[in-house]
């Protein structure tokens, strides 16, 4: 569904878990290490000493991930064990890759998962941004404007799910996951006020208050 170019798509499967979302338990499978090696050899300029070694961290990380998430699938799975594992798993990845990489590529490589995650995410929003064209008329400047926008809002979304996924979720815990969130949804409002009219503004919310009346 996602329009990504073929040659991000290793990158891809790596950004849903070294930097993780919670997609990473959507979209279980095993790594695809050839195709992340193809892209980072270049994009980080490996050396031959670096090639197996990042390749067979790369091997061990996929199979901490599927053991991680081999309930994913359970009538009832344990979410909140699974998000910490993936969590842990993904830790443990990083620190070993800071010792093979060299500081310059180890923020390339987050340089370039930023990116890539970027993409996803406004891909994502454009999804979005098609079903409000004809109802708030945007025009094609205020369609592309808004991309990053809700992309960013809605990276941030996941980000914070994630991050307390694996928490237990007391008074304090489940009110700083509020705020959040919240401070996400008034920053995309915000970004939004810019792009669009008072008038879009105002159809935009009205949509937003019918969508909601509708889902009950």
């Amino acid at each position: 569904m996602l329009e990504i170019v073929t040659w991000r798509l290793p990158v891809l499967a790596m950004a849903l878990t070294v930097f993780g979302t919670s997609d990473t338990l959507a979209q279980r499978g095993d790594l695809d290490v050839e195709g992340i090696m193809e892209e980072l050899t270049v994009a980080l300029e490996l050396t031959e000493e670096q090639v197996p070694q990042v390749a067979g961290l790369l091997q061990g990380f996929g199979q901490a991930l599927n053991e991680a998430t081999a309930t994913a699938e359970d009538e009832e799975p344990d979410t909140q064990k699974m998000i910490g594992d993936v969590k842990a798993a993904r830790a443990s990845f990083k620190q070993e890759l800071e010792g093979v990489l060299t500081p310059e590529q180890f923020t390339a490589l987050q340089e370039l998962v930023d990116e890539v995650f970027q993409e996803i995410f406004e891909s994502i929003a454009e999804l979005k941004i098609t079903d409000m064209r004809a109802p708030l008329e945007l025009t094609d400047e205020q369609a592309e404007a808004l991309k990053p926008v809700m992309g960013g809002a809605m990276r941030g979304l996941v980000a914070v799910i994630f991050e307390y996924g694996d928490k237990r979720m007391g008074i304090r815990t489940k009110l700083r996951m509020a705020n959040a969130l919240k401070s996400i949804q008034a920053e995309m409002k915000a970004g939004m006020a810019e792009v669009l009219t008072p008038e879009q503004m105002e159809a935009y919310e009205a949509m937003k208050a019918a969508q909601k009346e509708e889902k009950g």
